[in-house]
């Protein structure tokens, strides 16, 4: 009889690992992603883990975390790396797993799920948000495709006037702002968001900074008198350039507009560039630069708890979110992969091959 077990490290992180050996560099990045994570290093670690006769099969990977819920400190948890064995699949383990999910927090989000998965999710009470889309432009076009979808950028620009960006003085570094300034900023600006994970020095310094794989840099934007306004995160590998989240302003069109124009000036040979986002005004800067807004819509699902939230609360619990490409692990997971496959395979001619979005 399947049972959900405390975690013992020691016992179950290798036959976890073994769930997980599609995934090479899984291993490598389990201290970092589980353990050295700030809301692990003060609540500690604490997954769910599915056993049957000392064998594991199945597991759900948490990572705690500071958030804001409708503009007030509240804790919460990422759901990560879910995984039912391949011969134990179809047997409600992975429902046990959810309801045993359900007791370790009030608020569970997951990001980047797959289908299957939201099939589940949807079952069990989680609710989607329909924010969140990718937009992206092409530069350089490899492929008729490509081609094609300059078309739509033109067209995207001609009917998405330009706000005027602020005059702001960018800086590109591959450091973050010092934590002071940083957390000035986040103090200065949670106010105005609903609901999103809280961008602090701790934070921003773990999730890219200490990642060790991929490699970030950092836009900031500083006025004339050298107070920080607003920080983006990019990862730039392959000619691609990735906007993987924001530290600012919630409402602050002009200088959103002008960390695009930054990041767009920055890396101005890139063959491509992509965010992921369900902030409007994110969104309307970058297609006034030309960005298309892609159909694909990623994938995220919230959990609030019926006993500690009202009825009109858990209904919409996936509402009024700030996400970006970089929360929960998707990004990490994402560019693990990515600098793990660069390093082992052959390059053809020294290049890279472009991902579609």
């Amino acid at each position: 009889m399947v049972e959900i077990k405390p975690y013992e490290d020691a016992r179950h992180r290798e036959q976890v690992l073994s769930l997980f050996s599609d995934v090479a560099f899984k291993s490598d990045i389990w201290n970092y992603q589980f353990l050295e994570n700030p809301g692990a290093s003060e609540y500690g670690f604490n997954p769910v883990i599915a056993e049957e006769y000392g064998r594991v099969v199945g597991f759900n990977g948490v990572v705690p975390v500071s958030i804001l819920w409708s503009g007030q400190p509240a804790r919460a948890m990422w759901s990560c790396d879910f995984k039912v064995a391949e011969d134990y699949r179809g047997q409600g383990v992975g429902r046990l797993i959810k309801e045993e999910l359900a007791r370790r927090s009030s608020l569970f989000m997951s990001f980047g799920i797959s289908p299957v998965a939201a099939i589940v999710l949807k079952k069990m009470g989680w609710h989607s948000s329909n924010d969140l889309h990718f937009l992206r432009k092409i530069k350089k076009p490899r492929t008729g495709r490509d081609c094609a979808l300059m078309i739509l950028q033109l067209a995207t620009q001609l009917f998405n006037p330009t706000v005027r960006p602020a005059v702001m003085v960018p800086s590109i570094s591959s450091c973050l702002p010092p934590g002071e300034d940083i957390d000035q900023l986040w103090s200065s600006v949670a106010k105005g968001y609903g609901k999103t994970v809280v961008r602090d020095a701790s934070y921003l310094k773990w999730r890219y900074q200490q990642h060790p794989f991929a490699s970030y840099q950092f836009v900031s934007l500083r006025d004339s008198n050298g107070q920080l306004q607003a920080l983006g995160v990019v990862r730039a590998e392959c000619n691609q350039v990735r906007w993987v989240d924001y530290l600012g302003p919630a409402q602050g069109p002009a200088l959103k507009g002008a960390m695009v124009k930054a990041i767009l000036s920055g890396w101005a040979d890139a063959a491509s560039y992509s965010v992921m986002t369900s902030d409007r005004e994110i969104k309307q800067a970058m297609k006034a630069y030309g960005f298309y807004q892609g159909r694909e819509q990623p994938r995220f699902y919230v959990w609030a708890s019926p006993e500690q939230f009202s009825s009109q609360d858990c209904e919409h619990c996936a509402s009024d979110w700030f996400v970006m490409g970089g929360d929960s692990d998707g990004e990490l997971l994402q560019s693990a992969r990515e600098t793990w496959n660069e390093r082992i395979k052959d390059k053809e001619d020294g290049e890279c091959r472009l991902k579609n979005l």
